[in-house]
């Protein structure tokens, strides 16, 4: 055969054989992938009127409302409690005739009850973390859908107001019949031996009628290529598969909150070279623990100082904008803080993304508080669904080093001085640290005591199984934080919040010059591994004691940011610590 001949059929056999594989690969970006439902809804809030005939075609007085956000911004219904009914209409793109399709909320406070079509989804309860249904039985592929919401903010947690309503993003998302529900990245630095040690756990779903093959390709982004990871899945089948490998600490350049270094995982799912799906997830590589009484990241004791962060705003609720939470978190951030428990409830992803790249870092906790809390009983399933969708929405966030179980649980009878953990409150901490311990093993447990120096003592609080203790004082804080370390040595104090009385209004208000004394006597404990100022904003409130601008004056700067002299005073304390 003529040798120049030979040469183009080679080409041409080639060139096919790399077209057979690729273009099955191109028909999964032909098509978006989500379509958002943000924007504006109809709304209805009562109390009153039946579900059916929320659901039926007779008219109904609907209002419109804009969606993420809260009922309550609005000055109609501004104290509104209760039900509210949201409806939207849509239609599908038109190329997700064959898709598998899920409807997903960003959260909805606090009982959310969906419908499609008349169908209903279910019922989703808590108010602050994401949820989602399995809709493709229910869609019309073509022509006009119709989706129900009910949210009902009966439900109040705390001293912080139950903003109504659907406050973060709806979005309808396609789904080839192989999906990666997600991927957690963990990435510890081993300094002795100069190694990070890497584990990614892949959890796919197969949603075919029959077994398929599944090929996982995964890359560190400007890093590598790492090798595939083959499974196969039966039908119906959700897996998880666990990928361990060791790469030279020397090669990577640590997160920390001085230089927030960031890496991204880009993934691939193929099913017989068809790709099924994609991600990329961003991660930093550091190590934040506990030796003895001390915090240490990267293999450095550290103190670590914040303020407390209510995500309220009067003119977004708890929907946070990026600029409000950039603008808030760079001043925090500027007063000299780097650590804290910001709020008694999950995060918003948005602020979880900015604390990875400027280097703040974060305890989670659910929202179980006081001394009447319906839910603080052994192991709740409701609680644990709670923990569960926060560690896996939030695993691999760089910033969240660690994880609490709840705030200030006591017995409600009695005084004060005689507050401790009841039977029931007890066994929930310490059956919800033990869950904890099963879902990651990478991040540090918590709970938030204001008994431990009262009448806790081991034996009373789950002392043996958090990795350093929570305290917050309204108190003399010096003092109570001497009694919680003779009652429980050998453990970091972080003195989680930290006030006397309200602080007032913008932009007289000021620290009492008896808690600028403890802040400043604080320092002297080597066991004391920071403290954390309740709070920087004021905040909406209906609970005993709000002044009768309906906001709790316990901020550093006003509900509208503006400063107060408290501000000031605070940011001498905290540079004098540095």
């Amino acid at each position: 055969m003529n040798k120049k001949l030979f040469l183009l059929l080679s080409i041409i056999v080639l060139w096919g054989v790399s077209c057979k594989k690729v273009s099955p690969l191109n028909d999964f970006n032909t098509y978006e992938k989500n379509k958002s439902l943000d924007g504006t809804w109809q709304f209805l809030a009562s109390n009153t009127i039946a579900e059916t005939a929320v659901l039926s075609q007779t008219d109904q007085q609907w209002d419109t409302i804009t969606v993420p956000g809260n009922w309550d911004t609005r000055e109609k219904y501004g104290t509104y409690v209760g039900k509210g009914y949201y409806k939207k209409s849509f239609t599908l793109p038109e190329n997700w005739e064959d898709k598998h399709i899920r409807l997903k909320f960003g959260a909805v406070y606090q009982t959310a009850k969906v419908w499609l079509n008349g169908n209903l989804l279910g019922i989703n309860v808590g108010g602050y973390l994401p949820f989602d249904f399995e809709i493709t039985p229910f869609i019309h592929k073509t022509g006009t859908n119709d989706v129900v919401v009910m949210a009902d903010n009966t439900i109040k947690r705390g001293a912080w107001w139950a903003w109504g309503g659907i406050s973060r993003a709806v979005v309808l998302e396609a789904n080839e019949p192989v999906r990666l529900v997600y991927q957690h990245i963990s990435s510890v630095p081993d300094f002795e031996n100069n190694l990070v040690n890497f584990s990614i756990k892949y959890r796919i779903e197969n949603s075919e009628e029959s077994s398929v093959n599944v090929t996982i390709n995964s890359t560190i982004k400007e890093k590598e290529k790492l090798p595939e990871t083959l499974l196969t899945l039966d039908a119906g089948e959700v897996e998880e598969v666990i990928v361990t490998f060791k790469r030279k600490l020397s090669d990577f350049d640590l997160w920390h909150f001085n230089s927030p270094n960031l890496y991204q995982l880009a993934t691939d799912v193929e099913v017989d070279g068809k790709l099924q799906d994609q991600t990329v997830d961003n991660f930093g590589i550091r190590k934040f623990e506990v030796r003895g009484e001390q915090f240490y990241l990267n293999n450095s004791a550290v103190r670590m100082n914040g303020v407390n962060r209510v995500h309220d705003h009067p003119n977004y609720g708890n929907t946070e904008p990026d600029q409000l939470i950039e603008q808030d978190i760079l001043d925090i951030k500027s007063l000299g803080c780097n650590f804290s428990r910001l709020m008694h409830a999950p995060l918003s992803k948005n602020l979880l993304d900015f604390c990875d790249k400027n280097g703040f870092l974060l305890v989670e906790e659910i929202p179980v508080w006081g001394d009447e809390d319906p839910n603080s009983f052994p192991n709740n399933p409701l609680t644990k669904q709670w923990l569960n969708t926060m560690i896996e929405r939030d695993f691999n966030h760089p910033s969240v080093v660690a994880w609490s179980v709840g705030n200030e649980l006591r017995n409600p009878d009695g005084d004060w001085e005689d507050k401790a953990l009841t039977k029931e409150q007890y066994g929930y901490v310490d059956s919800m640290l033990d869950y904890v311990a099963t879902l990651d093993s990478t991040r540090l447990k918590t709970y938030v005591s204001i008994t431990a120096y009262r009448k806790g003592e081991i034996g009373t609080e789950p002392y043996d199984k958090v990795d350093f203790i929570s305290m917050n004082s309204y108190g003399n804080a010096p003092v109570l934080a001497e009694k919680t370390h003779e009652k429980f040595p050998g453990k970091p104090i972080f003195i989680s919040e930290i006030g006397i009385g309200q602080i007032g209004p913008a932009p007289e208000g000021a620290l009492s010059d008896e808690l600028v004394g403890y802040l400043n006597e604080l320092k002297k404990y080597p066991w004391v591994t920071g403290v954390s100022i309740w709070s920087y904003n004021d905040y909406r409130s209906n609970y005993k004691g709000t002044p009768a601008s309906g906001f709790r004056e316990w901020g550093i700067v006003d509900e509208h940011r503006n400063k107060k002299k408290a501000y000031h005073q605070l940011k001498e304390i905290y540079k004098e610590w540095e």
